[in-house]
């Protein structure tokens, strides 16, 4: 969350320290009424990237990386459909090192389950960094 600048946060406390106000009734007693100052909406959060995750947000963190995985996927038959048409660009053999860096992801997601708070971080990055390999492999073997 982005800090409030120092106008708009004194604006704010100006505007809630006058909110109550008192008034006589006509049946001579008092009124109160309270007024609500409203706040500036906040601006939309961002898409959270798989290094922004928290320990306590590990299942979202696992959706994304499989919401990835799935257009990861989605490349890796096209590949393998290039690879197996006559005179294809992509050579059976960085087919075969995509997909066992593709395994590797799976491993590694796998962790997210188990992870403690204090190996959260390293989890984390491994899984991080297998799915970045798994992208340079699928796009260094796109036909140019």
């Amino acid at each position: 969350m982005r800090p409030l600048p120092l106008a708009a946060l004194t604006l704010l406390l100006a505007a809630t320290a006058g909110c109550s106000k008192k008034q006589t009734s006509s049946a001579g007693g008092l009124d109160d009424t309270t007024v609500t100052a409203t706040a500036p909406a906040p601006e939309p959060a961002a898409p959270a990237t798989p290094r922004e995750f928290a320990f306590n947000q590990r299942q979202e963190f696992a959706q994304s990386i499989r919401q990835q995985l799935a257009t990861a996927d989605q490349q890796i038959e096209q590949l393998a459909d290039q690879a197996k048409s006559k005179g294809g660009a992509v050579s059976d053999r960085a087919l075969a090192t995509i997909r066992a860096t593709r395994k590797t992801v799976d491993r590694n997601l796998k962790r997210v389950d188990a992870a403690t708070e204090a190996n959260w971080d390293q989890v984390k990055s491994t899984v991080t960094q297998s799915v970045d390999r798994l992208s340079e492999s699928i796009e260094g073997a796109q036909p140019k």
